[in-house]
């Protein structure tokens, strides 16, 4: 049964993310942008970014950590570039090790839902400073992370003992790093990343409860 499957694993999981249209920000962000645009799609989950920027002919990558993602972002970018292509810009790995790519390679990364799944201080850290290096001076990245507001269940999420911004997660058998806008920004600019626009939040209900996105757009600092 998929129940006993990690959540990133289950088919209805990965079929509920798949099926979700592009992100609005990113369409707009690259409304006039060259083809030649490289962008990476950091938690890939299952393609629906990744799908369109196939379809569009854009210099994409994807990562994410979850076979069961990988393989249908690849399945779903396969008809506009491929199975060789897939294989080679669809990959599977850890937000906080990208050495696959080299430094100063992205005008775009997207990382939306991807942060707060860290399962300590040190692998947050660790992905944001890596995101960083792979994207080039100028380049931007646009972030979605949850907030310690959120309430999935209808109640608070615990906090666990002695790590102030880690918190169990929307499921039992996750952890995540949950953070306000204001220290969100705190501690990217620590990486060179500064907004692009004031970073905001926005609650959306759901059947128990709700949820609160911290939403971000960042630029990387260019070289002095």
């Amino acid at each position: 049964m998929s129940e006993s499957l990690p959540f990133w694993e289950r088919p209805e999981i990965v079929e509920m993310f798949a099926s979700r249209p592009p992100d609005n920000r990113m369409l707009a962000w690259l409304r006039d942008k060259p083809k030649t645009t490289r962008v990476l799609d950091l938690g890939s989950a299952g393609g629906r970014n990744t799908a369109w920027l196939a379809e569009q002919g854009f210099d994409f990558f994807a990562l994410d950590a979850s076979s069961a993602m990988i393989a249908k972002t690849r399945e779903q970018v396969v008809p506009y570039v491929g199975e060789q292509e897939a294989l080679r810009r669809v990959r599977q790995g850890q937000m906080q090790d990208q050495q696959c790519f080299a430094s100063d390679t992205f005008d775009l990364i997207i990382a939306l839902g991807i942060f707060h799944g860290a399962q300590n201080e040190s692998q947050w850290h660790s992905a944001i400073a890596e995101t960083a290096r792979v994207l080039r001076p100028g380049g931007e990245i646009l972030v979605a992370h949850f907030s310690p507001r959120s309430q999935p269940n209808g109640v608070p999420l615990p906090r666990l003992d002695g790590e102030p911004h880690m918190f169990q997660g929307f499921d039992s058998d996750r952890r995540m790093l949950l953070l306000e806008p204001d220290e969100l920004d705190t501690r990217v600019a620590n990486y060179g990343l500064f907004p692009v626009i004031p970073t905001s939040d926005v609650l959306v209900l759901a059947e128990t409860g709700y949820r609160v996105t911290v939403n971000a757009h960042y630029k990387k600092a260019r070289s002095t």
